[in-house]
C-alpha cells in the first residue's frame, strides 16, 4: 500500500480512538453521578459538568498516550489501558451506588449481592473494551478464553466482594461515618486489595 493510504489508515485510527475516549469517558461520567447521587454529594459546580469535562479528559488522555509514545512505545496503549481502568472502576461503583440507591440497603446479604453483581458487570466490561480497544485483538471472543478470564474473575471476586463484605458487613461503620459512605469505602478496600493480587 502506498505511504498516503497509510497515513490516512492511521489517522483513522487515532480518530477511532478519540470517539472511543470519549464514550468511554461519557459512560465514566454517568456511573460517577450515579454515585454522587447516592452518596448525595454535589460538586462545587453542576454535576452535570462531569459529562463534559470527564470525556475531555479522556480524549487528552489519549492524546498525550500518543504524544509520549514517540519516545516511549508503550504509552499509547498504556492511555488506552488506563481509560478502560478508570472506565471499569466507575461501572463497579455506578452500579453498586445505583443498586443501594434503588433499593436503600447497604449492609448484610444485599451489600454483598450488590457488589458481587457490579464487580461481576465491570469486569466483564473491561474483558470486552480491553480485548478490542485497548490491545486492538480481532478475532472473536472464544469459549475457552472467556472461561478463562471467568476463572481468573471468580477469584478476583471473592477477594474483592470478601474484603469488601469485611469491611462493610463484619468491620461496621467507624467514626461516625454514615453507613452508605462505609459501604463504598469497604468496595474501596475490596478493589484496592483485589488490584494487589
Amino acid at each position: 500500500s502506498s505511504p498516503r493510504l497509510r497515513r490516512a489508515s492511521k489517522f483513522q485510527n487515532k480518530m477511532k480512538d478519540y470517539i472511543i475516549a470519549i464514550i468511554l469517558g461519557f459512560i465514566t461520567a454517568l456511573m460517577a453521578m450515579l454515585v454522587l447521587k447516592n452518596l448525595e454529594v454535589g460538586l462545587p459546580f453542576d454535576n452535570y459538568f462531569l459529562l463534559i469535562i470527564i470525556p475531555i479528559l479522556w480524549a487528552f488522555g489519549i492524546w498525550l498516550g500518543e504524544f509520549l509514545s514517540a519516545w516511549v512505545g508503550f504509552m499509547r496503549q498504556f492511555a488506552r489501558f488506563a481509560v478502560a481502568g478508570f472506565l471499569a472502576a466507575a461501572v463497579d461503583f455506578g452500579i453498586l451506588n445505583l443498586l443501594m440507591f434503588i433499593t436503600g440497603l447497604t449492609v448484610g446479604w444485599p451489600f454483598t449481592l450488590f457488589k458481587a453483581v457490579s464487580f461481576a458487570v465491570a469486569a466483564t466490561n473491561s474483558y470486552f473494551v480491553n480485548k478490542f480497544w485497548t490491545f486492538k485483538r480481532t478475532e472473536k471472543v472464544s469459549y475457552k478464553e472467556y472461561l478463562q478470564f471467568f476463572a481468573v474473575s471468580l477469584v478476583g471476586i471473592t477477594i474483592n466482594v470478601g474484603i469488601a463484605s469485611l469491611v462493610v458487613n463484619g468491620i461496621g461503620p467507624q467514626l461516625g461515618i454514615e453507613q452508605k459512605v462505609w459501604a463504598n469505602l469497604g468496595a474501596v478496600a475490596g478493589s484496592a486489595i483485589g488490584l494487589i493480587w
